[in-house]
């Protein structure tokens, strides 16, 4: 097999997060990266398809949806009980239909093939290329988005009492609910402004470069008996739009074997995803992960295990549509006490919160990239493909 070669891997995060820059999904940016992307898997002599899609941006539909329920909330002050819940019940329907009414964005999926005449496995190593807008603080931004749907659900309750039951002094209720809805809308609106893009380099050009360099060495010595499928995943960052487009158009085998690679250059803790979720919890099937653990160890590092509460990996949607993927990742050590109450209050196995702290920053810059963590996580993908 050929050999992994780290710098040029770091020529791909140095074109991607310099050159190209940010990479806000629908944007110029997102499109020149697209265009390198595939350029260099075709380079590699590679089947490449794009697979477009379109979708409504989360930070747009955030700001829409924080005018919608302030609006609403400061009217039902002065209006009567009846026109209040009319008027909040309205403004939840065209909540709902936001995805439909509002204008979209085009990104797209790149689709990478190397067939074997006789495949006897099928293995596809992905990874999102999109870079996300700058937050102040990326744990306040899952709490803003947590605290959110209880904070309306109180309130549509509490305004359906005074429907039916004229609540006494509703000045006081009015202005407790206040007090917890409107500076939820306020930072999911001021959260949501920014026009500012992080670079992403950690996030993820990381992930992408070493998958398009895995894919130069797997292309130029291909495991025999073996469909190697590598795709460039669009609009990550919008809600894993571009990973739910793909398990929808069940473009990849249902036998498939899918590895993900979500940020894997600046940190020095590796991880393999147990899961994800809090209510609605998505796990990572066991029998892929002790592969990829297996494939961590011999390379020499001691994997951790890590549950996602707040946050979601682009394998998930393949794992909903039937696929056996995972996804591999390097983080930060250190303490976590949101992590360690998510997990006692909602019983989750090695419940944590991402430590990274230039996550979706102007600061994800490529001088934080480790080039023997990329080589690190360079030869995890080759063991695993290797293993399988």
């Amino acid at each position: 097999m050929a050999e992994f070669e780290s710098r040029q891997a770091f020529e791909h995060i140095d074109k991607l997060a310099y050159e190209i820059g940010p990479r806000l999904a629908g944007t110029r940016g997102d499109a020149m990266a697209a265009e390198y992307i595939s350029k260099q898997l075709k380079g590699y002599g590679l089947k490449v398809t794009a697979q477009e899609f379109s979708f409504v941006d989360r930070y747009g539909r955030a700001k829409v949806t924080a005018c919608l329920f302030a609006v609403a909330l400061v009217l039902a002050l002065f209006l009567s009980p009846i026109i209040s819940i009319i008027i909040w019940l309205v403004a939840q329907a065209l909540w709902c239909s936001l995805s439909r009414v509002m204008p979209r964005r085009t990104s797209r999926n790149l689709i990478a093939i190397k067939e074997a005449e006789v495949p006897k496995r099928k293995i596809a190593v992905t990874a999102h290329y999109d870079s996300a807008r700058v937050t102040v603080s990326s744990r306040f931004s899952l709490a803003v988005g947590f605290a959110f749907l209880p904070a309306l659900v109180l309130v549509t309750v509490v305004l359906t009492i005074n429907v039916f039951v004229a609540v006494p002094a509703w000045p006081i209720f009015w202005f407790v609910l206040a007090a917890i809805l409107l500076p939820l809308c306020g930072a999911m609106f001021f959260g949501a402004n920014s026009r500012r893009v992080s670079p992403g380099a950690e996030d993820n050009a990381s992930g992408t470069a070493v998958m398009l360099e895995a894919a130069r060495v797997l292309a130029e010595l291909p495991p025999p008996e073996t469909s190697l499928t590598f795709v460039a995943f669009g609009a990550e960052e919008q809600g894993l739009v571009g990973s739910r487009e793909l398990a929808k158009s069940k473009l990849l085998p249902p036998d498939t074997q899918m590895l993900n690679l979500d940020m894997v250059g600046a940190s020095s803790i590796p991880y393999v995803i147990e899961g994800n979720g809090m209510v609605r919890k998505v796990r990572t099937p066991a029998s892929i992960n002790q592969k990829l653990i297996a494939s961590v160890v011999n390379v020499g590092l001691k994997p951790k295990m890590w549950w996602a509460p707040l946050s979601g990996h682009d394998h998930m949607p393949l794992v909903k549509a039937g696929i056996k993927a995972t996804t591999f990742t390097f983080d930060t050590s250190g303490t976590d006490d949101l992590g360690k109450h998510l997990s006692r209050w909602f019983n989750l196995p090695n419940a944590r919160m991402r430590g990274y702290r230039q996550l979706h920053s102007v600061d994800d810059t490529p001088e934080r990239i480790s080039l023997a963590n990329i080589e690190r996580a360079g030869a995890v993908v080759l063991d695993f493909v290797k293993a399988i």
